[in-house]
């Protein structure tokens, strides 16, 4: 997998992603070539849009295609992400697809400057993204991480691991958490 960084992000965050990803899922990783944050993207109030984003992440990967087998992709942007018909978004995946990104502003919301509670949002994020690129959807759960996030409160109320329905859908689309 590669942790992309999309403007200017702190690659140190990058590194302890990786590593909680690969403590957590077992997956391996790499800091990708960075991908630029456009002003062609931004939307009212200066969050960018989401789908570009994701659409220049699939773009920079070369042909788009869905086969499992594709390094996957993962962008880190340090802005504010949105989509339409629903605003603000914390992240967005190509389900079943090789990518996905992630908006840090509103991770970074209340108690969100804290470094750790960041980072425990963002590896909570980024596994929902990830299990979204291996084709998973929501729960209802709203401990599991697969749970959609309303606001900020769901990201927290949520841990950083799937309920036991989620990690046998997982496991069978070949994701699995240690």
């Amino acid at each position: 997998m590669h942790l992309i960084p999309a403007g200017a992000v702190d690659v140190e965050l990058l590194h302890t992603l990786g590593a909680d990803l690969e403590a957590r899922a077992g997956l391996q990783w790499c800091i990708g070539d960075p991908l630029p944050l456009l002003l062609d993207w931004q939307q009212d109030g200066g969050m960018y849009a989401s789908s570009a984003l994701l659409d220049a992440l699939i773009a920079s990967g070369g042909a788009r295609g869905r086969s499992r087998r594709r390094q996957w992709r993962l962008a880190i942007a340090d802005a504010a992400l949105c989509a339409p018909e629903v605003g603000l978004v914390f992240g967005e995946a190509e389900v079943g697809g090789c990518c996905a990104a992630i908006g840090l502003e509103p991770l970074r919301q209340g108690s969100g400057a804290d470094p750790d509670v960041l980072r425990g949002r963002l590896l909570t994020e980024a596994l929902h993204e990830l299990a979204h690129v291996a084709g998973a959807d929501h729960c209802g759960r709203p401990s599991c991480v697969m749970y959609a996030s309303f606001d900020i409160a769901d990201t927290d109320r949520k841990e950083a691991g799937f309920c036991d329905d989620c990690r046998a859908v997982l496991k069978w689309r070949g994701l699995r958490e240690s």
